[in-house]
């Protein structure tokens, strides 16, 4: 089936190279795909990620979980912190690596034992080794357990020479070659919804085959909507998420953002929390996006504020995103894409930021190329980079008022 998306890709490499779109749209449309392999690589080794899990928790029996990573890699966290809370019995937090460089002692608390989950793309980013080698310097209690998608990078070397490491490293395919991260995002979400699975992974395989699903019907109907709303002429966005699709609210904030070089301004927030303020953001040239939820509980704040908006005429159109479109939904919608449309898939809420983060990245490509940027390296002005370079990471244990770090990693 021909869709937008799959016309950009099917241009000949003159074509993609001249529009800048040689990886960015291949990495949104291939990332399904490569889903299987990431839920076969977690299969195969699903014994030993087991056992490190196990040991950890029954040595630790107040043990907290923190999730870590930097921008993107950050959000992963949100997607999947109340998974690994129900179903590993764990407190969870998520902190960006940035900050844990910045205030470790902010962070990890003496003696009391942690499992830090870092998400990296590259691995190389200074941040993301350094908040690592930050968390065992301070001799705390931690154990790393590691996603990213490069076999190669800094990180996965730095935790194949730890006895209290593990990493588990995705196909390399997930190490997307555009700016911005795409496959890797979905493909980390699907890794960490597994590793909260850990302990009944048969059920998980069974939402497994609904999800890939999901994700080829959003592939198929998305591209065109979503183009054409991008024709419009917006120059802000919120997207709104509950549950575990605040962090897909999150991301898609970022994508939007960064595909567009900042052109359009983007906000995310919870339905309920729009109220508290950032609902000053919409005005007449900003697009709303609402992941809706299937729970019906969720759903009745999700319809309530949509009500709102609609009451107040705020804002220039608004997008439904969910499993199916209902006689509610859809007179507060000027657009809606949905990803079961036959209401046969029964996906549970907590499992749907892969498919529905599709949405967010869409919007990044298509708005993209209608600003006239390229999307491989939209920055025109070098401003941001594919991995973050420069930062100096220092030694918080030789801090001294008015002295400089030792620099522990820099590059």
């Amino acid at each position: 089936m021909k869709t937008a998306l799959t016309k950009l890709v099917d241009l000949n490499t003159g074509e993609k190279e001249k529009m800048g779109i040689l990886y960015t749209p291949s990495e949104v449309l291939g990332q399904v795909d490569l889903w299987k392999n990431t839920f076969e690589k977690f299969k195969d080794r699903l014994d030993d990620i087991r056992s490190f899990i196990l040991s950890f928790l029954k040595k630790n029996k107040t043990a907290t979980a923190i999730c870590a990573g930097a921008g993107t890699s950050e959000y992963i966290g949100y997607c999947v912190e109340g998974l690994i809370r129900k179903n590993l019995g764990m407190p969870v937090n998520v902190f960006s690596t940035t900050r844990i460089v910045t205030s470790p002692y902010d962070i990890f608390i003496m003696d009391f034992p942690a499992l830090l989950i870092s998400f990296a793309r590259s691995g190389n980013s200074p941040e993301s080794i350094g908040a690592v080698e930050i968390a065992d310097m301070l001799d705390y209690k931690i154990r790393h357990f590691i996603i990213t998608c490069n076999e190669k990078g800094d990180l996965k070397n730095w935790a194949e020479k730890k006895k209290n490491s593990f990493a588990f490293c995705l196909d390399k395919g997930t190490n997307d070659k555009g700016l911005a991260m795409t496959s890797s995002f979905s493909n980390m979400v699907i890794s960490a919804q597994m590793l909260s699975q850990v302990f009944c992974f048969r059920e998980y395989s069974e939402q497994f085959e609904r999800i890939l699903q999901g994700g080829k019907n959003l592939l198929n109907t998305a591209p065109d909507v979503i183009k054409d709303i991008c024709g419009l002429d917006f120059n802000r966005a919120v997207f709104l998420g509950n549950g575990s699709n605040f962090g897909t609210a999150v991301e898609s904030h970022l994508k939007l953002q960064e595909l567009t070089s900042g052109q359009v301004m983007c906000s995310y927030d919870t339905f309920p929390g729009l109220r508290h303020g950032p609902e000053a953001v919409i005005n007449d040239n900003t697009v709303v996006v609402a992941y809706i939820s299937k729970d019906p509980y969720l759903r009745k704040y999700e319809e309530d504020l949509l009500k709102e908006l609609k009451e107040k005429k705020i804002g220039k159109a608004v997008l439904i995103c969910c499993n199916k479109i209902d006689d509610v939904l859809k007179p507060l919608s000027d657009f809606t894409i949905e990803y079961d449309p036959d209401d046969a898939l029964g996906i549970i809420d907590d499992f749907t930021p892969p498919i529905f983060i599709i949405i967010g990245q869409l919007f990044g490509v298509f708005k993209s190329l209608e600003l006239g940027l390229k999307p491989d390296t939209p920055s025109e002005a070098g401003v941001i980079n594919r991995v973050v370079k420069g930062v100096k990471v220092y030694n918080p244990l030789r801090y001294r008022e008015s002295e400089i770090f030792e620099i522990i990693s820099e590059r």
